[in-house]
């Protein structure tokens, strides 16, 4: 739920309100006394009105200074009655001893008044005045903390939310990294089997792959640009292992316009491509990943062939853990689908905004490609 404009700030709307309200009031209340003293001929008139001009100087510096000391005091956050037992006997017994201040002149200037209806009577009128008065500007002003406490509870239920959706986020990307390194590993260990040469090579794109893995682990998205770089690299490795098994086709967008993209996402398709198909059959195979940009959308599309097997506990943690990215991250604005197609291929497709809807609290963002 969204209270009026968020941009307007809580000061500003007291600063608006207590202009306007005041100033009105003052014009009203100078209509009045002017209009009521122009029966009485000479009576002082502009004196009255001077009077009423300090008065309600004095009223708006009060409450101000009520506005500050409900602030300071939070009598907001400890019940209504509280808040109105205090607050309210403030307010009416300071505006009743600034009123007294101006008693003198006010009676000078309503003398006939004075002797018209008595002391007391006069003392009963100016006490009720004040009282309908006092009442008036205050619970404006009890609004106005409301306002802002509903403000506060809502950016303190946002940053919660926010905190506790990238430390899902960053659970979620930890789960990756030793499924990462158990492949990895595996590919360097067969490799070095069958070529010492190219293993040490291999070691080389490893450390790189590691070194983004880890580095990266902070930040929810990455630049695409770095994304495609260290999926590069990693087809290099694998190259390495599997050799002429592999054979990779790749189309990609020749201006990739900043977009951004989950670390280790499309990194992530080409490994499961890879695993389940080239280094899973005897003869290989080809494995092609295309990004296309269009419409603010990013478009991932990875093949490989085999059968697609949902079964497999690593798929099935992989799948979900995709999923779950991509849902906190974006909502229902990403979709993942991942088949079957005639012709023994397995193709993987996400769509997903090409950058983050809005900025977020708690969300860290790379903005900068490296290349290491």
């Amino acid at each position: 739920m969204r209270v009026l404009n968020p941009h307007l700030s809580i000061g500003k709307i007291y600063a608006y309100g207590q202009l306007s309200g005041w100033g009105m009031f003052l014009v009203l209340r100078l209509l009045i006394t002017a209009v009521y003293l122009s029966k009485s001929p000479g009576t002082p008139i502009f004196a009255a009105c001077i009077l009423e001009a300090v008065s309600h100087l004095l009223c708006l510096a009060w409450s101000h200074f009520i506005w500050c000391w409900l602030r300071r005091r939070k009598l907001i956050d400890r019940g209504w009655f509280r808040l109105t037992r205090e607050g309210i006997l403030v307010a009416y017994l300071g505006s009743s001893a600034l009123q007294l201040l101006l008693w003198v002149p006010y009676r000078e200037i309503y003398a006939d008044d004075f002797v018209r209806m008595g002391t007391h009577t006069m003392l009963w009128i100016a006490a009720g005045q004040n009282l309908v008065i006092t009442v008036l500007w205050f619970w404006p002003l009890v609004a106005l903390l409301f306002l802002d406490r509903v403000r506060r509870l809502e950016l303190d239920h946002a940053e919660a939310r926010a905190t506790a959706r990238e430390a899902q986020l960053h659970a979620l990307r930890a789960q990756l990294n030793p499924h990462f390194l158990f492949n990895s590993f595996n590919s360097l260990r067969a490799l070095i089997a069958i070529d010492p040469t190219r293993a040490t090579e291999a070691l080389t794109q490893l450390s790189s792959l590691l070194r983004y893995s880890l580095a990266d682990a902070e930040h929810l998205v990455v630049p695409l640009a770095e994304e495609l770089q260290i999926v590069r690299r990693y087809l290099e490795l694998e190259k390495l292992r599997l050799g002429e098994r592999l054979a990779v086709v790749t189309d990609l967008p020749a201006q990739l316009d900043g977009a951004v993209i989950p670390p280790m996402l499309l990194q992530g398709l080409v490994e499961n491509a890879v695993k389940f198909g080239p280094s899973a059959r005897k003869t290989g195979g080809e494995v092609a990943y295309s990004v296309s940009l269009g419409d603010g959308q990013l478009r991932l599309r990875v093949t490989s062939p085999g059968h697609l097997d949902t079964s497999s506990d690593s798929t099935a943690i992989g799948l979900r853990n995709l999923r779950d990215r991509l849902r906190l991250l974006y909502g229902d604005a990403a979709t993942f689908d991942l088949r079957e197609e005639p012709g023994e291929r397995v193709v993987a497709e996400a769509t997903l905004p090409a950058h983050l809807p809005a900025p977020t609290p708690a969300v860290p963002i790379r903005t900068t490609c490296r290349d290491n």
